[in-house]
């Protein structure tokens, strides 16, 4: 008599979707994203974000046409990186400290607080992805593994010429040099005063900052005594005064000196996530006895209309 175990899943891979999940999606910037909708799946290396454009014309109403205006397809690629978390884990290490009581008893040591560990990847994979959501390149200049493997929105629109010379929208009309509790307010101001009209009306216009702007935003409003002004506690976003656009502070932004205003179906998040191969596992080598984690996922992010976002930078 044996046991017959050929219709149950691996402990390990029951959790493993929604601790991938957790990854891609823990941080702030994704989670919006997600929430939003705006998660394209299914992405092996690139997938194209297919935009239309229409203009019209009014004309004189008569007999016959006279045809005019333009329908336009264009298209912006979102390209993922493929990542892979990988660590080498042996359950003897333990044996001799607190956690042996944790171990099961015999020679064969498996690995104890798997799921515990599994969460805790989880959650400092999020963190990195928040970074290289906002600061990622795959520059070769770039030698940082956590951010080296997708260009990130703030390199997007660097490459557009956002922040230079020849910036389309620009963010900075006042020519700050630094941010400060003083200034802070007048740099929204000049961001928001040069979205486009048509932007502006949207119900969910946004403007990303780090969270070290954010706070030095709440100082510039207790100073001039605005305190009927403030964020949901835990929340780190509100409604900009006098305005309908939404501070949101993301640690993807923090020690840039950098804020993205648009509306968030602007912007995009790609993942691979429905295949299989995206996936954790922790698995046991009988000969070395080591219990090996492995992480694989496919990440990128794109913005659909860059002529829809006022980038501020000093």
């Amino acid at each position: 008599m044996s046991f017959v175990v050929s219709s149950l899943a691996n402990y390990t891979n029951e959790q493993s979707l929604n601790l991938l999940s957790k990854a891609l999606f823990g941080g702030k910037t994704a989670r919006l994203m997600y929430d939003a909708g705006q998660v394209q799946v299914g992405i092996k290396s690139a997938e194209t974000l297919n935009i239309l454009n229409s203009d019209v014309y009014f004309q004189t109403d008569g007999c016959g046409l006279t045809p005019s205006g333009l329908t336009t397809f264009t298209q912006r690629t979102l390209t993922v990186g493929k990542l892979a978390v990988e660590e080498t884990l042996c359950p003897k290490t333990l044996e001799a400290k607190w956690m042996q009581t944790q171990i099961a008893p015999g020679s064969a040591v498996a690995l104890p607080f798997e799921e515990l560990i599994g969460s805790e990847k989880a959650g400092v994979i999020a963190e990195k992805l928040e970074i290289a959501i906002w600061q990622g390149t795959v520059a070769t200049s770039n030698t940082n593994p956590n951010t080296n493997k997708f260009d990130g929105f703030n390199t997007i629109l660097t490459a557009l010429g956002f922040g230079g010379a020849g910036d389309p929208i620009s963010g900075n009309t006042i020519s700050a040099t630094s941010v400060t509790t003083s200034n802070a307010d007048d740099i929204l101001d000049a961001i928001y005063a040069a979205i486009p009209s048509r932007i502006a009306s949207k119900d969910n216009l946004v403007c990303f900052c780090g969270v070290d702007f954010y706070k030095k935003f709440l100082v510039n409003l207790k100073n001039a005594n605005l305190y009927h002004y403030m964020p949901e506690p835990g929340m780190m976003d509100m409604i900009i005064p006098g305005t309908n656009m939404k501070l949101i502070a993301v640690g993807g932004l923090d020690g840039t000196d950098k804020l993205v205003a648009t509306h968030l179906t602007n912007l995009f998040v790609g993942t691979d996530l429905a295949n299989e191969e995206e996936q954790y596992k922790f698995v046991f080598d009988p000969i070395s006895e080591n219990v090996y984690f492995k992480a694989k996922m496919k990440y990128g992010v794109q913005i659909a209309f860059p002529d829809e976002v006022v980038y501020f930078t000093l």
